[in-house]
């Protein structure tokens, strides 16, 4: 069976808690080349459920939802068809995410200190 095949749990591996901390564009690549032309974005999100890691998930198209604007505000989200597979680089195997859709939960939640 081929690697790419395997279906992963997407709730039992990222958990359900997911702060979102950056938004940055995804590119195009031409030959092993980036290129200047923007797919998507990839959000960043720490899985709180899963000892803080963190995850970023492209998404195609557009920007639809914008990162926290300072330290003190919290956006927990959630994803529309999340999947995950695994890839092989130099540093070891490594988690690959896509996803349709991004969405907030409870947005600017100001932290309790």
């Amino acid at each position: 069976m081929d690697i790419k095949n395997v279906k992963i749990d997407v709730l039992g591996s990222v958990g359900g808690k997911l702060l979102l901390v950056d938004v940055t564009p995804s590119y195009a690549y031409v030959d092993g080349h980036r290129t200047g032309s923007v797919t998507g974005y990839k959000y960043t999100v720490v899985l709180e459920e899963r000892m803080f890691d963190k995850l970023s998930v492209r998404i195609d198209g557009d920007k639809q939802i914008d990162k926290p604007i300072d330290g003190n505000s919290r956006i927990y989200v959630r994803f529309d068809n999340l999947e995950l597979s695994l890839y092989w680089t130099n540093a070891g195997h490594q988690v690959a995410a896509k996803a349709s859709a991004i969405h907030s939960v409870n947005e600017n939640i100001k932290s309790q200190k």
